[in-house]
This record gives structure tokens, sequence and C-alpha cells, in this order.
């Protein structure tokens, strides 16, 4: 029952995570705001908001999400291997971004109301995104 819930945890960040790509290739001022970011003034920046807070995280949540549907739906094992390899790349990510926001808290004098609460958020994506290789653990 724990690994049950730990990959529906799983499906639920990954979800998130395609969720924010799919909106920012959608909506590239919407990225621009959700990160602070403004484009440059050669005509290229929402191009790189589409790609990288787009395309990147998109393609690479969807991937992993697809995977671990495959493995909960069908139960293929190695299906199955590739999803927790996927969790744990991902969810690697989410805690790299995480320790890098709170790096720059401490060191760059960036500690503002918005770096906690995208600190928060990162943590949450990567426990969630881990939760199966945690689950295995704690069986």
């Amino acid at each position: 029952m724990l690994l049950i819930a730990a990959w529906i945890v799983n499906a639920l960040g990954l979800g998130f995570g395609a969720f924010l790509g799919l909106r920012g290739l959608i909506d590239p001022k919407w990225a621009q705001r959700l990160v602070r970011l403004t484009p440059d003034q050669q005509g290229g920046g929402f191009a790189e908001f589409r790609a990288t807070y787009g395309g990147v995280f998109l393609g690479l949540h969807g991937v992993a999400l697809l995977m671990t549907l495959l493995y909960s739906l069908g139960g293929e094992y190695v299906v199955g291997v590739a999803a927790t390899g996927a969790a744990a790349v991902l969810s690697a990510g989410w805690a790299g971004a995480a320790f890098g926001r709170v790096l720059s808290m401490l060191l760059d004098g960036a500690d503002t109301k918005f770096n906690r609460l995208s600190v928060g958020v990162e943590v949450a994506l990567a426990l969630a995104i881990a939760a199966p290789w945690f689950a295995w653990l704690l069986d």
C-alpha cells in the first residue's frame, strides 16, 4: 500500500512539472513572471522561455510521467526500472535547484519571501517525485 501511495505522489509531482512546462510553452509571459526574469531585447527571449521553462520541463516530466503510468497500470518491469531512474534524475534536479537557491540566499543576500516559497516548492517536488525510492527504502 505504501508503494502504491508513493507512485501516486510521484505521478502528481511529475504531472505538476509537466503542467509548468505546458504552461510555459503556451504562455511564455507567464513563465517570465513566474521566474521573475525578462527577455533580452534581441528578439530571442521568449523563445528561450518556451524552450527552457516550457519544452524542457514538459519533455522531462511528461516522459517520466508516461513511464510511471505505464509501470503503474501495466506492471512492466523494464518500464518500472526506467520510471524509477527518471524519478531519481528529476528528483535530483529539483533538489539541486533548491540547493542552489538556498546557497544564493546565504551568499548573495537573496533571502526573500519568493525564494523561501520557491525552496519549499522545489523540495516538495523533489520529495514527491522520489516517493517510490523512499517507499522502497522503508519496505
